[in-house]
């Protein structure tokens, strides 16, 4: 018996050892984490004063909160608000100094008028005489399309039938 009683002793000396070892371990955990949360919050401020052009006052918090779930996709997102925003911001600033801002108003265009008759080409008369030069596939055209409205409007038919009857009247 008195060497059952000496192995529970030195077991519990034993697990008081181990408790106080595991206590003092728990204590160094809790201070490292703390300079953890302490360095983690930092960095957050730090990120969120680097992005007080693009993050509204009203909305420090919620950045706050997104820095510190997921850091590499907020500093994402705001780069890319950073970019969006960073051409409008400039230009404010530009206007606010008083220099003149990259887009400027252009420069009053000269009215072109709506006919000129120094430009115009002049009427080619109808020549139906002989002798006189054969008309170009273009002019054929236009006045097959006119016959074809003229036809479309007194028969009431279908621009294509009276197309069609328009070219037969041509002689095509």
């Amino acid at each position: 018996m008195a060497d059952e009683a000496k192995g529970t002793e030195g077991v519990e000396e034993r697990v008081k050892s181990l408790e106080e070892a595991l206590s003092l371990e728990k204590a160094k955990n809790e201070v490292l984490m703390e300079q953890i949360l302490k360095s983690e919050n930092t960095l957050a401020e730090k990120d969120i004063e680097g992005f007080a052009d693009v993050i509204p006052n009203e909305d420090r918090d919620f950045w706050r909160g997104q820095l510190l779930e997921n850091r590499e996709a907020a500093v994402g997102i705001l780069n890319r608000m950073r970019g969006r925003v960073a051409p409008v911001v400039k230009s404010e600033v530009a206007v606010a100094a008083g220099a003149v801002p990259p887009v400027a108003v252009p420069p009053v265009a000269v009215p072109k008028p709506l006919h000129n008759r120094e430009t115009a080409k002049p009427a080619v008369a109808e020549k139906g005489a002989a002798g006189a030069p054969a008309a170009s596939p273009a002019d054929k055209a236009a006045k097959i399309c006119n016959r074809a409205q003229e036809i479309a409007r007194s028969r009431g038919c279908s621009f294509t039938v009276a197309f069609r009857a328009a070219e037969q009247e041509m002689g095509q």
